[in-house]
């Protein structure tokens, strides 16, 4: 084995390592019954920081909120970047190229920049501390990525199988529900996925658009931990391993999916 390919290993090993902390600490400190931020084994493991995290009753309701902001905002993303993705992908019109790289732009755009003036319009209309304005804001957010995403993958579908589906009598929206979203659930699987995890780790958004402490996310309080005078480590590392569960087991039953998206593949 060549000397530049040990150094290689040695050397991602220890970045992995360093990587791992972390998380190593997160778990251990998780079961600590002490609050310690320091990395130390404790003398006996204990699941009183658990406990105490979902027999509090303002925690379990923002784990509550931000499953259904999260959600809520996945699914409008989703139902409203499926029509314009199958318009740009099977349909030819005026401004079509303009309007493609337009959306193309705003996957970079730092839409974050638009909380103010967004705030300013919340404020003036019923939307402002609601949790539906916050699940508009989060869905629009994804839009732009979903469109983009979802058209690429219906470009992959042969235009046979949408003839054969007219041919049989179905209209635009029956090939997009029957023939289009099937062959492209593995894109779908990915969208769901990343707009989730999006979603569920925002602080800004509900932060901003929110007053009422009652409807504010995870995301957001988790960030209660942090007192000015005593933060609960251990209580704090329970209620992070609580906030990935979400993602991860989304991750687990779409990963499958994942795979057959990545891969380039439509056939379900």
């Amino acid at each position: 084995m060549k000397i530049n390919t040990i150094f290689t290993y040695i050397v991602l090993s220890i970045l992995g390592v360093f990587f791992l902390i972390p998380f190593i600490w997160l778990f251990v400190e998780s079961f600590s019954p002490i609050n310690d931020i320091g990395l130390t084994v404790p003398t006996f493991l204990t699941l009183k920081p658990f406990y105490n995290v979902l027999t509090n009753r303002v925690f379990v309701n923002s784990i509550y909120e931000g499953l259904l902001q999260s959600l809520g905002a996945t699914f409008l993303s989703l139902l409203f970047a499926v029509g314009p993705a199958y318009i740009f992908s099977r349909k030819r019109f005026k401004f079509r190229m303009p309007l493609l790289l337009g959306i193309l732009f705003l996957t970079g755009f730092p839409v974050f920049s638009l909380l103010i003036p967004e705030y300013v319009f919340y404020i003036k209309t019923t939307l402002y501390n609601s949790v539906f304005g916050v699940v508009l804001f989060l869905g629009v957010l994804n839009l732009p990525i979903d469109i983009w995403l979802l058209k690429n993958s219906f470009d992959q579908i042969p235009q046979s199988i949408e003839r054969a589906a007219f041919i049989d009598g179905a209209s635009s929206l029956k090939s997009i529900l029957y023939v289009f979203l099937p062959l492209a659930f593995p894109i779908l699987a990915v969208l769901i996925i990343l707009d989730f995890v999006i979603n569920w780790g925002n602080f800004y958004v509900p932060y901003i658009l929110l007053s009422s402490s009652h409807l504010l996310p995870i995301s957001v309080e988790i960030y209660s931990f942090f007192g000015a005078f005593n933060v609960h480590y251990n209580e704090l590392a329970a209620f992070s391993i609580i906030y990935t569960i979400p993602a991860i087991v989304l991750y687990i039953f779409s990963q499958k999916y994942m795979i057959k998206a990545l891969s380039g593949g439509i056939k379900g």
